[in-house]
This record gives C-alpha cells, sequence and structure tokens, in this order.
C-alpha cells in the first residue's frame, strides 16, 4: 500500500536470504528504544547480525506509514547519500533542490521508519541527514546500523554483540539450523560429513570457539558438509587467525587472541578450503560494489591468471560456501558478497596485486553497458534495457566515480550515454549530478563535451530549470558547430527548443523545431528526429493548430512503429490523446492515453506518467466518469509528489490541470471527490504492472 504522500509502505524490506533465528532480546530491545527514542543506531563490528536485526525490527515496527530500507553499502560518495534516500522511498523528485528539501516535503506528516543501513563509510553525511531530518519531521523514526555511532544529538546506540553461547544459546541454533540447510540445498549430505545431532558438545565448542559472531557461524556451517566440528576444533585451536593476510603463518595465537577472531578465523578457513582459483575469484569479485552477473564476472575477472577459464563451477562453488549469495530467478541470476567478506576478499586483492586493472575492467564493462543500452534504445527491447539499468545502477555509478577520477573524456562519455536512463527512466537528479561533474572536469573542450551538454540541456529542462538548460545547449551548439558535430548540433538545436516549449516562448521554439528536424534526419539521429516531431506537435496543439498537430504526431507513430519503439511512440499517442480531450472529443481520447500511459509506466517514465494522468483525468471527466477522474487526480498527484516539479512547470500543463480539477470537483459532492481521490493516491504501485484502473472501467471495490 501507498500511503497519502505516495510512499510505498509494503515490500520494501529485503528479503530474508534465510530464515532468522534467535536475537529476540536484541529485537525486543531496539523496539522499545525506538519508541521513547527518535533515532536508535545498532553498533557492532561487521558480521554481528546489525542488519538482520535492523529488518527484523523494521518489519514489526508497526508504523502507520510503514518502513523503508535504505542500503548505503554501495554509495561511495557523500552527495549521493541523500538521492539514494530518496531512490529507496519510490520517489523521482529530479529537481535542483537539495535532498533534505525533498525528503523534508514529502515526507510531512509521515509517521514512518526510516532504515539506513551501512553508514560507517559516509558517517558524517548520514549523521547530517538523520539531524536534519528529525528536525523537520516530528513524525519520523531512523534506525541505523552502523561500525561507529554518528553522534545525532537524537540518538540512541545499542551495542550488538555476539550471540549467547552454550547449549542453550542462539548461536547453537544458528548453527545447526545452516547445518541443516547446507545440507538440504545440497540435494544429498557430504560421504565425510558428521550429521549435526551426532556431536552437539562440538558444535557448542565450535560456537565458543567462533564467539558466537553470526557470520563466522554462517561462514563454518558449509564447512561441516566434509569435515566434523572436531576437526575444526582442533583446527581453532592451533591457529586462530587462519590466512590472516597481515599475520605470519608461524605466529602461535593461541596465547593473545584479538577480539573477534573467531570472525577472522572463520572467513579463513572458508579461504583455505576453497581452491586456488576459488580464492583469486573471490578477491577479484571484491571490485563489485553491489550485485553482479554471471556476464560482468566473466568479463572483469578473468584476467591472468583465470584467462580463458570458464568459472561458471568456480562461482557455484563459492556460492555453496556462503562466500557469495546467490539472488533472483534463473532467468535474471544476480550474486552479492556481504560487506565483511567482500573486505577479506579486497585485502586479498591488495596483497595479490592487479587491482587497478581489475577496477579498470569494471569501468569498461559497465562503459560499454551504458553504450550498448543508448544504441539499442530506439527498439522493442526498451523495457529490458531499463530493467537492465536500474539492476546495475549500483556499479553503473561505481563506474561513474572511477571515470570522474580517472579520465575526464570517459565521464563526459559515459555520462551521456546514460541520457535514456536519466530523461526516459526517472533518474534525472542523479544524472544531472555526474554531467555537472563531468563537465565541470573539462575547461578544455573534450570531445565528448558538446554531447555532454545537450544530455545536460535537456536533463535540465525536465528539472524545470528551463534558463540553464537553454545555457547548456546554447554552449553545446556553439561547440558542435566550430567541430562540425552534425549530431550534437541536431540536439543541441532540439533541446533549445524543448526549453522555450516548457517556459512558453512559442515563436522561437517553433523556429528551433523546424531547424532540428532536418538536422537530426541528415545526422541520422532517429531519436532526436522523433522527439523534436512529437515536440513540435505538442506545441500546435498549445498554438490551436490541431491538423497540423495531429499530422506530425501520427507521422511519429508510424515512423517508430517498424523499430517496436514504445517511448517515442508513446510521445505520439500522448499528443494525439491531448489533442483529442482539447478538441472536446474526450471517446477518441482516451484509448490514445492508455496506450501512452502503458508504455511510460513499463519504463518508469515519470514525467511522462504524470503529464499523461492529468490529461486523462480531463478526458475522463469531459466523459461523464467524474469518479474515475478523481482516482486518476489522486494517482497524479502521488506520481507529481514523488517527482517534485508538477507538470513540469509549463503554463497550458499547469493551467490543464487546474481546469480538470475544478470540472471533477463540480461534478462530484465533496466526499465522493475526497474518497475516490484518496483510493488513487494512496494506490499500490510498486509494481511493474499498468494498474487494472488504468486498463479496464475503473470500479472502485
Amino acid at each position: 500500500m501507498r500511503d497519502v504522500q505516495g510512499l510505498d509502505t509494503g515490500g520494501s524490506l529485503p528479503a530474508e536470504p534465510s530464515g532468522f533465528v534467535g536475537r529476540a532480546r536484541e529485537v525486543e530491545a531496539v523496539r522499545a528504544q525506538l519508541v521513547s527514542r527518535r533515532m536508535v543506531t545498532l553498533r557492532g563490528p561487521g558480521g554481528v547480525g546489525k542488519t538482520r536485526i535492523a529488518r527484523r525490527v523494521a518489519a514489526r515496527a508497526g508504523r502507520a506509514h510503514g518502513s523503508r530500507w535504505v542500503d548505503l553499502a554501495s554509495v561511495c560518495e557523500g552527495p549521493l547519500v541523500g538521492q539514494a534516500v530518496i531512490t529507496a522511498l519510490g520517489l523521482q523528485d529530479q529537481t535542483g533542490r537539495s535532498s533534505v528539501a525533498v525528503l523534508t516535503e514529502c515526507l510531512a506528516e509521515q509517521d514512518l521508519l526510516l532504515v539506513l543501513d551501512t553508514c560507517e563509510h559516509l558517517a558524517d553525511e548520514c549523521a547530517a541527514l538523520a539531524g536534519a531530518l528529525l528536525s523537520a519531521l516530528p513524525g519520523l523514526r531512523i534506525l541505523a546500523t552502523s561500525r561507529t555511532s554518528l553522534g545525532v544529538r537524537e540518538e540512541s546506540v545499542v551495542p550488538v554483540g555476539p550471540m549467547s553461547t552454550g547449549p542453550d544459546g542462539d548461536a547453537f541454533a544458528l548453527l545447526t539450523a545452516r547445518v541443516e540447510q547446507a545440507g538440504n540445498a545440497a540435494g544429498e549430505p557430504s560421504p565425510n560429513r558428521v550429521p549435526a545431532q551426532d556431536e552437539p558438545d562440538e558444535l557448542v565448542r565450535l560456537c565458543d570457539a567462533l564467539e558466537g559472531i553470526p557470520l563466522a557461524i554462517e561462514l563454518a556451517a558449509p564447512l561441516l558438509r566434509s569435515v566434523s566440528a572436531q576437526q575444526l576444533n582442533r583446527q581453532l585451536a592451533e591457529r586462530l587467525d587462519l590466512l590472516s593476510p597481515d599475520t605470519p603463518s608461524d605466529t602461535d595465537l593461541t596465547a593473545v587472541r584479538p577480539r573477534h577472531a573467531g570472525l577472522r578465523t572463520s572467513i579463513g578457513w572458508s579461504h583455505e578450503w576453497c581452491t586456488p582459483n576459488e580464492r583469486l575469484l573471490w578477491a577479484r569479485l571484491s571490485v563489485f560494489p553491489g550485485s553482479f552477473t554471471m556476464t560482468a564476472m566473466e568479463f572483469v575477472c578473468t584476467i591472468k591468471p583465470l584467462f580463458g577459464y570458464d568459472l561458471t563451477d568456480t562461482l557455484a562453488s563459492l556460492v555453496n560456501k556462503s562466500v557469495v549469495l546467490r539472488e533472483g530467478p534463473p532467468g535474471a541470476r544476480r550474486y552479492r558478497m556481504l560487506d565483511t567478506v567482500r573486505e577479506y576478499g579486497a585485502e586479498w586483492l591488495e596483497r595479490c596485486g592487479g587491482q587497478d586493472e581489475l577496477r579498470l575492467r569494471h569501468r569498461d564493462f559497465y562503459r560499454h553497458l551504458a553504450l550498448t543500452g543508448g544504441e539499442s534504445w530506439l527498439g522493442p527491447g526498451q523495457p529490458e534495457v531499463y530493467r537492465q539499468a536500474a539492476a546495475e545502477h549500483a556499479n553503473l555509478r561505481a563506474a561513474l566515480q572511477h571515470c570522474l577520477h580517472t579520465d575526464t573524456s570517459a565521464a563526459l562519455h559515459m555520462a551521456a550515454d546514460l541520457f535514456y536512463f536519466w530523461i526516459a527512466c526517472g533518474n534525472l537528479r542523479e544524472g544531472r549530478h555526474f554531467l555537472d561533474a563531468a563537465l565541470a572536469l573539462d575547461p578544455r573542450h573534450e570531445p565528448g563535451r558538446a554531447r555532454a551538454l545537450w544530455v545536460c540541456a535537456v536533463v535540465s529542462s525536465c528539472q524545470g530549470e528551463h534558463q540553464v538548460a537553454l545555457e547548456r545547449a546554447t554552449e553545446a551548439l556553439e561547440l558542435a558547430t566550430r567541430t562540425d558535430d552534425a549530431a550534437a548540433q541536431a540536439w543541441a538545436t532540439y533541446a533549445q527548443g524543448l526549453a522555450l516549449t516548457l517556459q512558453g516562448d512559442t515563436d522561437p521554439a517553433l523556429e528551433r523545431f523546424a531547424l532540428a528536424l532536418p538536422l537530426a534526419e541528415t545526422a541520422g539521429e532517429e531519436i532526436a528526429a522523433l522527439l523534436c516531431m512529437a515536440s513540435h506537435s505538442y506545441l500546435l496543439v498549445a498554438l490551436g493548430e490541431h491538423d497540423r498537430a495531429r499530422a506530425l504526431a501520427e507521422r511519429v507513430i508510424a515512423r517508430a512503429a517498424p523499430t517496436e519503439d514504445i517511448w517515442a511512440r508513446s510521445f505520439g499517442h500522448y499528443v494525439i490523446g491531448t489533442l483529442d480531450t482539447v478538441r472536446g472529443e474526450p471517446g477518441r481520447a482516451i484509448p490514445a492515453l492508455r496506450t501512452a500511459l502503458a508504455a511510460k509506466w513499463l519504463l518508469n517514465d515519470a514525467y511522462g506518467i504524470g503529464i499523461t494522468l492529468d490529461t486523462l483525468a480531463l478526458a475522463a471527466v469531459d466523459d461523464g466518469q467524474a469518479e474515475w477522474a478523481a482516482w486518476l487526480l489522486g494517482l497524479g498527484d502521488q506520481v507529481w509528489r514523488r517527482v517534485g516539479v508538477p507538470q513540469l512547470g509549463a503554463p497550458d500543463m499547469v493551467e490543464r490541470r487546474r481546469t480538470c480539477e475544478r470540472r471533477t470537483r463540480d461534478a462530484l459532492p465533496p466526499a465522493a471527490y475526497e474518497r475516490h481521490h484518496r483510493a488513487g493516491i494512496t494506490l499500490d504501485t510498486s509494481t511493474a504492472e499498468v494498474p487494472v484502473q488504468l486498463r479496464r472501467p475503473y470500479l472502485l471495490a
């Protein structure tokens, strides 16, 4: 369900990778703290179970507007912390406002638990954001996990220690549960495995030796498929810090036991039980900040001595050893490592060498993904291109950050290559961040600057910053003209027309579109040509030139049809639906607008969804469907509150929305309007499927 501000309050917490065991006292203690304190930080070392406890608490928080989870592990730059929270909340505010301003507005009057997971590497930024939000939002509660406290005034720190040991302790319960799960996952027990029930005393000793640290136990459990707990206990007694990169192999560690040596030992055990290739792959996988695919792994990690190796079985073995976690269905399988395990791999990678080459290969793989996504955007695979980019968001972000730190030209090109992800898929704010950063690095007009400028201009227009857009587009056009870059000339001219249209300067906008179309066609920039025709046709509707507008919109649909594109065609359908609405033919408008909306929904095109909902609502009320119109207005308000710039700031769109609301309120009793409007604004839009209320006649249960 979504609450009155359009925030997703269901399905927002990450799934448990395996069953939750024990920790009942800790969970209840944190829940009790959250009743009286507005911020609680679970503080403890890596692997002690902070994230699992937080997930359990969040699932049982009982807040009126639910719980939202923000995973900060893959966020490497402080300025992106606020954006990560905005994304996790399902918001798509794309303005230039600060993250605090956006979140304060959207979370006003919310009774919400916000979970900030893995804060330690961005402690100052997390503390600043948490403090600002708590000061502005009395209904907000924050639960953080960190290896250090954050120092926020309202913060209550709850230390998280190891699990209780002994035969009745949580550690023993966890180990026996995981041993059983490991056997079930394998299909049949190993010939050498000693069943857990045959050696309870040794398992208790093992839990004690591992100091009750959950991650250490999770990693030890798969080893018990091959050796007994007695053997592992013997090894532990002999050497408490097996394979530590910083400890000589002949050091006697039994006399001086470091704090939480059990976790290090357990990871070391897992490392020792790996083959040389598995150890090397483990180290190399640490370059991925989040999850990854098999294809990405094969490209990034297969440098010498793994060049030419099929790593499928190697990865499967790391999964069986719980070093790597497997996620998603077979057709969309992804893999990831827990932070502590990744850090251990990164230590070994530093010792082994080659990290610079691996990070470069990681950058190049995701640069190529960004490039091919843009090249294949005009075609039938648009929804899949969007889904792939969304799944790889953390890796794309890391690759862009690497470009910014090492290669200005690569940063300009990659930030521009992702134009489709920024503009069509609801990521304008982050796109603007990276485009501005790349352009700021380039005072000497590197190749690719003109393209980055026009992409930034279009992004700025969609953020409602039309003057900035005009400045960027004009600079792009001047540079493209000097360098004889025909494609950039076409796009920059289109970007000027778009900015002028949205700020209401119709005559110069018409001139820009008239120039841009032949430039785009000559340069072979088909997407630019289609967008130019679509924007031009919309402007003609506003000017009352209905016949020309319809002809041009129909050309967009016909021209894009052979490619099976849905994004560009959706603009044509939107313009035709708008035209029929303006002409008082709602019966003709509604099918066209529904078609446009279905495409925009698949691509998460929030702006497109918002403007289409507004027009569809006006068509609905003119068609005598006032209840549906109220519902559509509510759903539209949900979308615009996430976006942050209602109706793109365009005067004609704003007036159309006001007209629709006035007519709808006039057609319904106040209570009926509020009931249907609320049904729209609270609709659960967390799935990719187009809501049934948009596909069939409207019925409110």
